[in-house]
């Protein structure tokens, strides 16, 4: 009877529209979308796979997923698997996702993720490729412009298919195309009276030759519509029609056997799902195994595994001994130890799959079957089924998180503080997630080809690295030092763990089980590489792993390339930066913070903001450059690097090594597992390797020697001109007139380019720092190689704001923000009463504490930034404590259920006067900050109250002026119990009194006998004591505590 309910296509001998139908034989496929409304709740997913599996489905597009990103995951223990396109939206707006068996997925030749709208999945056939595009189009309520973007998307994909593919295009298309046939576009059979948008997908299905299957068959019309409309059912009215579409390229259009909805099925969403019978023939897709053999590093903890390989590896080293002292190949001695490493890994750190027990229940999936039986049956119970399943599934969900937090405290009390946050981020979805994205042809087209992906990075590799750099020269060589055993086993002892291995897949933890006979061959093989500079092929290639920049990136240029280099490389080199480290670090100049031991961040906020302040007590304009390097790090030229080495006098065999590695390193780039030829890399610093920020910043120290060394302009300070700060390639030209900065702005340029860095204009940012808010500088312009640079209010320097104003209390605010919304996306982790309430606040402390205090040392802070953040330590605690605003508890009574005092105020406190007692304490290399925060700078102060400044909150604080402020922070033990004490006179004082007591105890008479006289004495003793303690808090000089002991 079945047959008798539709109309089949017309057949292959026929002609549609007048054009033959291309017959595809084979296996029948089924293929459906579906409108799930959502699968970002709870139990969404498990509900989808459940019906798909009951439906027999084999592909599965979905609408409205909600998920946030892009990638591909398997789903289940069948190896389902699931490709999915979404946006950056914490609302979780939108999404496509396509749903696949183990069966297809076997045959998927690429993903392709173009916007949280569209997604396409390449499947490999007998007679070619299937192309399957998932659609989710704007509802009604959205504009038309968005309408005609997805649209304008979707034939902009189409165009990189080729004609003799199959393209199947389902989904959500949001538009009635009615029961009117439209000549080779729709059939008779479909469903009510078009609308404008209906309209829109006939004018697409026209312009590109698809046909709309699902109007092409005669069924019931319960079989036809895929939605009920809000209303349906309501005092008996039908309010239902057809939405969801499949089409298929008109010439093929007779694979499709059937298309059918299924009002049955049900995951509690007011859509049907639409399913196509079509005959088509899988291939599978032969894949290269390029994938690393991964170890199961953690197991070296167990001291028993550690051992055996220490065994196994130091038996076999004595026969590696034999073999590499009859060779002088370094290639070869390397692939020895080599061999014997990964063996020995591979036999006994084989990772173990750990089978996750499903946290969805047998009840659960029994009531998702009761309430699709109630679905178009009875309203009222489908309801109740309904809620009765979101109550399961809450019990299930918060089951499962009691068990995650059980592991979590099991590692806290283990003191495994990686696999502790490892399971925190799993939990809290902030865990870094493999994302696919997009790469697009020089002309915009998408790529949707695994090997033209690939080769497109190769060109974009080439081009970006390419240089026409000379001729590795060739020098005599003096005398090198050899290296010795102990360089060798601090490199060792320095390697950081869990670190991602290289192409010759050997991690630094199987190179620290080297016992005495496998370090000295480690030793022998680095001497050797040393004496001759050859260095073994495996090591000169690293493998390239791009990264998007941002959420949209489909241009290469807005990816980032990460490069994986061999871990022994990576300790031969640290013994070289041993070497030379000493020698450049004082050819770089203090006001370079980047890469610099004891330089950070913190010293380069430091200065800027304080040299801003200093200049705006006194109304001293700055005039301020933000310079955008583009690829700084990429252009660095290998011959000028050699040069600017041997002028520093750097050995021969160090220089030898360096230029060596330059000359002759590859990169192969990794997409999607598949690895490219191999690229000569011709210019730029090496990625990952330890010598890189050093050689990069005695680079750019070059430049700016040449450019501004002798140039008297800037900002003068006792003397000294202070035109510029740095943090690696991330740089400021400060000058005090707009002249001055345009002159200093020429030569830096001119510097640059002779150098092979490039200026990129558009980023880089011109901002007149001043007290003065009125018209009389708004007309100031500055132009660099005839180009206007932009002017900005504000700039966000290493992470935080600069403001034209010099305050620092909107990045105040905007730091509470950020770790505001840091606590949000955890907050399921912070107010989970599973974990004790230590755990969370040293969670707290970690994640977000640490976000909020980012930079703090260089804040110069008012009463209401004081209140914002205390507002802010107390708004965290209530959350983690689930405290309502309506529960009117106090912030006295919340600090005593944490347990614990205000303590992000004390923090600032203390560390800004910590750090000003570090910057005072230190010798040249801090030159530049005690120049700043000390040196005069001429100028006259305005009128009316001084602003707030830095040094003024550390002298309200702890109650000093500034000379007392200077003396003690040069005294070390002072200033560290200054930061215990809020006062210096309060530590002295009860240091002297706790020594009374002691000696005041031990000379009252012991024979007192009469409990009056025993009081009389202690009543004296407090006396004392307090007379003491008040003439020491009056005295208000410094007295070193060197000078009591």
């Amino acid at each position: 009877m079945a047959g008798k309910n539709y109309t089949m296509a017309p057949s292959s001998r026929q002609t549609f529209n007048g054009q033959g139908v291309r017959r595809i034989s084979g296996s029948a496929m089924m293929i459906a979308t579906w409108n799930v409304r959502s699968m970002f709740g709870d139990g969404r997913l498990e509900n989808v796979l459940k019906e798909m599996k009951r439906m027999k489905i084999n592909l599965l597009g979905i609408s409205d997923t909600r998920w946030i990103g892009s990638g591909s995951k398997v789903v289940d223990e069948e190896g389902n698997m699931i490709y999915y396109s979404g946006n950056n939206d914490r609302r979780h707006l939108y999404g496509v996702a396509i749903i696949v068996d183990k069966e297809i997925r076997k045959s998927i030749e690429s993903f392709t993720p173009i916007s949280d709208r569209i997604m396409m999945i390449k499947i490999k056939t007998k007679i070619g490729y299937t192309n399957v595009i998932q659609v989710y189009a704007p509802t009604a309520d959205k504009a038309d412009e968005e309408v005609e973007a997805m649209y304008q998307d979707l034939q902009n994909l189409l165009k990189t298919t080729k004609q003799e593919d199959v393209n199947i295009i389902i989904g959500d298309f949001n538009a009635k195309v009615g029961s009117e046939a439209v000549d080779g576009c729709t059939g008779m059979f479909g469903l009510g009276d078009r609308n404008e948008r209906g309209d829109r997908l006939v004018e697409f299905c026209q312009n590109e030759d698809f046909v709309i299957m699902n109007t092409t068959f005669k069924l019931p019309k319960r079989r036809l519509y895929t939605w009920k409309a809000p209303g349906d059912g309501i005092n008996n009215a039908i309010r239902r029609n057809q939405i969801d579409y499949i089409l298929i390229k008109r010439r093929f259009r007779n694979a499709v056997k059937s298309t059918k909805t299924y009002p049955g099925a049900d995951v509690s969403s007011d859509h049907n799902p639409v399913v196509a019978k079509i005959e088509v023939r899988l291939k599978k897709v032969e894949r290269k195994n390029n994938k690393k053999k991964t170890l199961d590093l953690s197991k070296l903890k167990n001291d028993d595994v550690a051992d055996t390989i220490k065994q196994n590896v130091s038996v076999k080293m004595i026969d590696i001994k034999h073999q590499n002292a009859q060779t002088e190949n370094v290639d070869e001695k390397w692939e020895n130890i080599k061999t014997v490493l990964i063996k020995e890994g591979e036999d006994l750190l084989k990772p173990e799959r750990i089978r996750r027990k499903p946290w969805i229940t047998d009840e659960i999936l029994d009531l998702m079957d009761e309430r699709r039986r109630w679905k178009n049956i009875d309203v009222q119970k489908y309801k109740t089924t309904n809620k009765e399943i979101k109550k399961k599934i809450k019990e299930a969900k918060e089951k499962r998180w009691s068990e995650e937090c059980l592991e979590i405290e099991r590692y806290d009390r283990m003191y495994d503080s990686f696999n502790m946050h490892k399971k925190i981020k799993e939990m809290t979805g902030t865990t870094r997630k493999k994302t696919v994205g997009i790469v697009t042809e020089a002309d915009g087209t998408i790529i949707t080809d695994i090997k033209r992906k690939i080769k497109r990075w190769t060109e974009y590799v080439e081009e970006l690295f390419h240089d026409d750099r000379p001729e590795q020269e060739e020098r005599g060589l003096e005398e090198g030092i050899p290296i010795i055993k102990e360089e060798v086993l601090k490199a060792l002892k320095n390697s950081k763990p869990r670190k991602a291995a290289g192409p010759d897949e050997v991690p630094s933890e199987l190179l620290k089980l080297l016992d005495e006979d496998g370090i000295q061959l480690l030793l022998d093989l680095f001497n050797s590489i040393y004496q001759t500079g050859i260095i073994p092929e495996q090591w000169l290639t690293s493998t390239f792993i791009t990264l998007p920049k941002k959420s949209n990136a489909k241009d290469c240029s807005d990816h980032r390339t990460i490069a994986l280099m061999s871990h022994t490389l990576k300790l031969f080199l640290k013994i070289i930066h041993q070497r030379i480290c000493l020698k450049l670090e004082k050819e770089i100049s203090s006001s370079q913070f980047g890469f610099r031991q004891g330089m950070g961040t913190r010293e380069a906020l430091f200065s800027i903001n304080i040299l801003i302040q200093r200049c705006m007590d006194i109304n001293r304009n700055i005039f301020a450059c933000f310079i955008d390097f583009s690829k700084a790090f990429d252009n660095v030229q290998h011959k000028k690097l050699i040069d600017i080495l041997k002028s520093k006098n750097i050995d021969d065999y160090d220089i030898r090594i360096i230029s060596n590695l330059y000359w002759k390193q590859t990169a192969r780039i990794k997409i999607d597992d598949e690895l490219s030829e191999e690229v000569k890399i011709m210019q730029g610093v090496r990625q990952g390797c330890l010598l890189s920020p050093l050689l990069f910043n005695i680079y750019s120290e070059a430049i700016f020697e040449e450019a501004i060394l002798e140039a008297k302009m800037g900002i003068k300070i006792n003397g000294q001109f202070v035109n510029n700060l740095r943090y690696a390639d991330d740089t400021v030209i400060l000058s005090g007139t707009l002249h001055h900065l345009k002159s200093i702005m020429e030569k830096v340029s001119i510097a640059c380019n002779r150098y092979g860095l490039k200026m990129n204009i558009k980023k880089t940012k011109f901002m007149i720092i001043t007290k003065d808010q009125s018209n009389k500088l708004q007309n100031k312009k500055l132009y660099i190689n005839n180009m206007e640079v932009e002017r900005v209010q504000s700039y966000k320097y290493l992470g935080t704001w600069i403001n034209s104003n010099g305050d620092t209390s909107k990045e105040i605010k905007c730091r509470v923000e950020i770790a505001r919304s840091a606590f949000f996306k955890m907050r399921r982790s912070f107010s989970n009463r599973d974990l004790p309430v230590g755990l969370r606040t040293r969670m707290l402390r970690c994640y977000i504490f640490s976000t909020l205090l980012y930079g703090m040392e260089s804040w110069t802070m008012k009463k209401a930034d004081i209140l914002k953040i205390q507002a802010f330590e107390m708004w965290c605690y209530r959350r983690v404590l689930n405290i309502s605003w309506v529960d009117k508890i106090t912030n006295q009574e919340v600090l005593r259920r944490m347990g614990k005092n205000e303590e992000h105020v004390k923090t600032i406190k203390n560390r800004k006067l910590q750090f000003f007692g570090h910057i005072v304490m230190r010798g040249e290399k801090y030159g530049l900050l005690q120049l700043i925060i000390e040196g005069k700078i001429c100028g006259k102060r305005g009128r009316g109250r001084r602003r707030t400044n830095w040094l003024q909150n550390l002298r309200e604080w702890y109650d000093y002026n500034t000379s007392q402020l200077f003396r003690a922070a040069k005294n070390h033990k002072t200033s560290t119990i200054s930061t215990t004490y809020p006062n210096m006179y309060e530590a002295l004082c009860s240091y002297l009194i706790l020594t009374l007591h002691f000696y005041l105890a031990t000379l009252l008479p012991l024979d007192v006998s009469s409990f009056a006289g025993a009081i009389i004495a202690h009543l004296a003793l407090i006396l004392f004591y307090f007379c003491m303690h008040m003439v020491f808090l009056n005295l208000r000089c410094l007295i070193y505590l060197d000078e009591i002991l």
